[in-house]
């Protein structure tokens, strides 16, 4: 097999009436690469996405009760990657979303088609393999947008449901992002940034622009027809405080630090992996009242090149 390489949404939910809480991996989880197999192959595959959050709110009387939600959310993603020429990558992506919210004035659950994405990379730089040079270096450069095609108008008892918890923006967003990889012999280290600039939606409401960088150190192990690619890094994500009517949020964006760990196995032309994530620092733009917390995350994938 050969070398394996390649290259955000902060988004909290305001605890309001509808009690829903999301911070990431849900809408951006789309755009984001991690470590890809078999670089000068197309491929297409499924990824599962998992993300969890917990959130309250403590009036500090008598005369209101305490608030609180726990959150899930799962996302179902088909993708692929295809190359329209020897350095231009097409990226696709079309999610299909099932959240959860569990609390305690509100039990919501909202399945459906999300925002789909189409992105376009550039190889700026790749070395290739080379028997008597144990160095590989690629970077690529790129961008693209996140189309409106995901719900979200949704309404529980006539209400519509907070923005966060919706199946989509609403609005079209634009993404640029970058990822550098360098190894030598059986270790490296891959390096990566998306940059998303949201656009307001029909009803007014904007997300905050949001920023994502991450850094992974791995091991490339070549078994006969297999190979193991262990990986461990940390990731950072951070977002603006979101907008309605121009008017900013309160208990919306934040920042959040993970520390991740992955296995990646390859066999031929496939290529299947977990990702773990687990919040070690994070710090949200959460009032006197409200506390918001971001959970852990995993990621299992399935892809075949071709």
């Amino acid at each position: 097999m050969k070398s394996i390489f390649a290259l955000f949404i902060l988004i909290i939910t305001t605890v309001s009436s509808s009690h829903a809480c999301d911070v990431c991996g849900c809408s951006l989880g789309s755009n984001y690469f991690g470590i890809l197999p078999q670089f000068d192959k197309h491929f297409v595959g499924v990824r599962w996405h998992h993300s969890s959050f917990f959130a309250q709110m403590n009036h500090n009387s008598e005369l209101l009760e305490r608030e609180y939600s726990n959150d899930s959310y799962h996302q179902l993603e088909l993708w692929g990657r295809f190359y329209l020429s020897p350095r231009i990558q097409l990226f696709t992506s079309v999610p299909y979303s099932i959240n959860f919210m569990r609390g305690s004035h509100q039990t919501v659950t909202a399945s459906g088609i999300g925002d789909i994405s189409v992105l376009v990379n550039y190889t700026l730089v790749n070395t290739g393999e080379d028997v008597g040079n144990p160095w590989r270096h690629i970077w690529l450069a790129g961008g693209g947008v996140k189309l409106p095609t995901g719900d979200f108008r949704q309404e529980d008892n006539g209400t519509l449901v907070n923005p966060n918890f919706q199946l989509g923006t609403g609005s079209t967003d634009f993404v640029l992002n970058t990822v550098y990889t360098v190894r030598y012999q059986n270790y490296g280290i891959n390096l990566g940034a998306t940059r998303q600039f949201n656009t307001e939606n029909p009803e007014a409401y904007r997300f905050g622009n949001q920023w994502n960088t991450s850094a992974q150190l791995f091991y490339w192990r070549q078994m006969k027809s297999w190979s193991l690619l262990p990986n461990v890094g940390v990731y950072y994500e951070t977002a603006e405080m979101h907008t309605d009517e121009g008017f900013r949020q309160l208990n919306t964006g934040g920042e959040a630090w993970f520390a991740q760990a992955g296995l990646d196995v390859y066999y031929q032309d496939l290529a299947i992996g977990f990702s773990f994530k687990n919040p070690i620092n994070q710090r949200m733009n959460s009032d006197a009242i409200a506390d918001i917390e971001a959970q852990e995350r995993w990621t299992v994938s399935v892809i075949y090149n071709f």
